[in-house]
């Protein structure tokens, strides 16, 4: 109890962000036109923040570094060679806070057939998407993993958008998102059964495929900060039930903490429904105090937080902003390719959870990630609330 105890204070002193959740993104658009095109960029500053090579002596952005980058990797390239930005083309547009959007122009011999962009190489979670126009629009999805992308045959025909590149990033999506990875794990290390560890990834699943449907569609407009912040706490909640800190000694006073950190999330930070996780929360761990048995409430926890996950999940679509011809294609890839990450995920894991059982370590192991879910979560939980 003093270790959890610990652990829930240091956490409040963590210094790094905790938006690891959150896709890195930048987009661009090609306007291809004869012998060259129109290149338009668009960039987050906080992701430059990782690139120290663009800081100036006085730790401001320079202008012309960036500009430099943007074009040394992000290239348009025809079957002959890369295309070449034009000298003194560049011109920097309005954008929305937190973002710096810049076009330039390049020359091209040829006709343009591929895309790169070597953004970010340093961030694993990084995806870039981007559209080219031309005869007709062709839209492409860039990370790490897969920096280059067709953009039209050799016959000038545009390759046809497909799915599975929103396969590949919703498999990306769930394993750089830590805190989904973080939830789920503490669903699961305390399953004793396979059909247990079904049920509980199938409310999970459920619950953040609606959301993420209804999200993409258009039918909810999520609010990131409120979901990113109850994201947290739902690591923080299932974390302390996991220790079954409703019955022990001086557990419902952490409980009790739990709920002050959500109420002042709501009075300070802005996020009204935060009281609404502070009255659930009450009257969940009061409802397990009633209750008996290993899983209880989990798979309507695992269900109901699946639903805030789900408009987690849809940030990367909405980000994009499809058109509409294109959003079915888009949301059933990415839903699957979600799935199927977190599918590869369990059965990594259960196999290593039921080793660590049979040996007598279940306890521990419940423990130590307990210990560690409440620690983060908390972390995220402040840092998502008050910024």
């Amino acid at each position: 109890m003093r270790l959890v105890l610990a652990v829930l204070l240091c956490a409040w002193s963590l210094p790094a962000s905790t938006h690891a959740h959150q896709k890195s993104v930048s987009y661009s658009k090609w306007t291809l036109l004869d012998g060259g095109a129109i290149a338009q960029a668009r960039v987050r500053w906080l992701e430059l923040t990782s690139l120290p090579d663009l800081a100036a002596p006085d730790r401001s952005f320079d202008r012309s570094r960036l500009l430099d980058y943007l074009q040394e990797r992000l290239v348009l390239e025809t079957a002959a060679a890369p295309c070449e930005a034009v000298a003194a083309s560049e011109v920097w547009l309005p954008a929305e806070e937190g973002w710096a959007r810049v076009e330039w122009r390049v020359r091209c011999v040829g006709e343009p057939t591929s895309l790169e962009s070597r953004l970010f190489t340093s961030l694993t979670n990084h995806v870039h998407f981007a559209t080219v126009l031309g005869d007709r629009a062709v839209d492409v999805v860039l990370s790490p993993a897969a920096p280059r992308a067709a953009i039209a045959s050799t016959g000038g025909e545009a390759a046809p958008p497909t799915i599975a590149g929103y396969v590949r990033l919703g498999v990306e999506h769930i394993l750089t998102g830590w805190d989904h990875l973080a939830f789920l794990l503490l669903l699961v290390v305390v399953a004793r059964r396979v059909r247990d560890v079904a049920v509980l990834v199938t409310g999970f699943t459920v619950g953040h495929s609606v959301t993420l449907a209804a999200a993409a569609l258009g039918l909810v407009v999520p609010h990131g900060r409120a979901v990113e912040a109850t994201i947290a706490a739902s690591i923080l909640v299932v974390a302390l039930e996991n220790t079954g800190m409703e019955r022990v000694r001086g557990g419902p006073l952490v409980i009790l903490g739990a709920l002050v950190l959500f109420a002042l999330g709501a009075t300070f930070g802005g996020l009204p429904a935060f009281w609404g996780i502070a009255v659930f929360t009450a009257c969940y761990f009061g409802l397990l105090r009633t209750l008996s048995g290993a899983q209880r409430l989990r798979w309507a926890v695992a269900c109901l937080f699946g639903f805030v996950h789900g408009l987690g999940f849809s940030g990367v679509l909405l980000e994009q902003a499809l058109p509409s011809g294109q959003l079915l294609r888009a949301l059933l890839g990415f839903n699957v390719g979600v799935e199927l990450g977190q599918l590869a995920i369990v059965v990594l894991i259960w196999p290593l959870l039921r080793w660590a059982a049979n040996r007598g370590f279940e306890d521990a192991v419940v423990d130590a990630t307990s210990v560690a879910g409440a620690a983060v979560g908390t972390f995220a939980l402040v840092v998502r609330a008050f910024g």
